[in-house]
């Protein structure tokens, strides 16, 4: 049976997400601050923007950028959508997925998703993102987030960016329309394809929730057997992932031998979280021509591939090296039997 999480661990979990998402360029300075001006509709103590909308719902989502630094700045500030990514955790892109999984992406619901602002040293500047509900109605939550980047400077050399580094705070938003418990996770298994991660091959399984979801806390272990002998080969296992709603995790579960011979393998996949567990099987079958390919890719197959072709390069020079002794062989004689006759 799945269980429900209280409604503060809920929120103890939305201020760890969002806290770490911030992410900066300087260890011990700023550039610049942002401050999200909270509105009436905040539902809780928090640092992001949680908020209690329905579907009529337009309102402006405001910043406010400080600039802390002796220069003038230029900020990118972007509306990002959250995804699910392969290491784990909840993150933030541009790209507009959640309607795959039945969602409903962020940034379909702010009319100025992009903006460039420029700050003067010392100045400060409120950002506006407007909100609004387009009519959408969903039952769980919808997560998004405000991206503010520095920009680079025109002429400034890649490399001297770098060590002068630029600056990135993202600023997180969850948008619900109703207080009551939130709905279950419900996962599935889409498909399991051999592939190449990392210069390892591996079995990708790519796992769905389809439901307006967020949660946590999830101990993931994957198990690959080789289906003639039984015997494991490889798998994966990870403590502590997040699973983003309406989104997609891939998992990659590596071979021990970091590649793949052909033949089928069976999988399984086990997921548990305080909201439910869940155990996956899946069959792959590697052709020959897919594990070439593959194992071409890996470190320990390119490897191979590279000393095997140092082995035939010896070959070829030895044998070239055999051939020449014995034509000159063959042309001494030749000649000394020449000499012999002359004589």
């Amino acid at each position: 049976m799945k269980k429900q999480i209280k409604c503060f661990i809920l929120i103890s979990f939305f201020i760890s997400l969002f806290c770490v998402t911030k992410v900066t360029g300087h260890a011990q300075t700023t550039r610049f601050t942002v401050t999200p001006e909270l509105p009436q509709n905040q539902v809780s103590d928090v640092t992001y923007f949680d908020l209690l909308v329905n579907h009529e719902t337009e309102q402006n989502l405001t910043v406010a950028l400080h600039n802390t630094s002796s220069e003038t700045l230029t900020i990118q500030a972007s509306a990002l959508n959250s995804y699910t990514a392969a290491s784990g955790i909840i993150a933030y892109q541009a790209a507009e997925t959640a309607e795959d999984f039945g969602g409903v992406s962020f940034t379909t619901l702010i009319k100025k998703p992009n903006q460039m602002i420029q700050l003067e040293p010392g100045e400060t500047r409120q950002v506006v993102f407007p909100l609004s509900m387009n009519d959408k109605r969903f039952t769980g939550e919808i997560l998004g987030a405000f991206s503010f980047e520095e920009e680079q400077k025109e002429g400034q050399e890649a490399e001297e960016t770098s060590l002068t580094s630029t600056y990135k705070i993202v600023q997180g938003v969850r948008l619900r329309q109703q207080l009551d418990a939130l709905p279950d996770p419900e996962l599935s298994l889409i498909k399991s394809e051999a592939v190449e991660k990392d210069g390892i091959a591996s079995l990708k399984s790519r796992i769905e929730n389809d439901q307006p979801v967020a949660f946590g806390k999830i101990a993931v272990k994957t198990v690959i057997r080789e289906q003639d002998s039984d015997s494991v080969v490889g798998g994966f296992t990870a403590e502590s992932f997040q699973f983003g709603p309406n989104s997609t995790l891939d998992l990659y579960s590596a071979f021990d031998e970091e590649i793949v011979e052909p033949g089928t393998y069976h999988i399984q996949i086990e997921l548990s979280a305080p909201r439910g567990t869940w155990v996956f099987e899946d069959s792959v079958t590697v052709s020959r021509p897919e594990a070439e390919t593959i194992n071409r890719k890996t470190i320990v197959g390119s490897g191979s591939l590279y000393s095997n072709r140092w082995v035939y390069i010896v070959a070829v020079v030895i044998l070239l090296l055999i051939s020449s002794l014995l034509l000159l062989m063959y042309l001494r004689r030749k000649k000394s039997k020449e000499t012999t006759e002359q004589e």
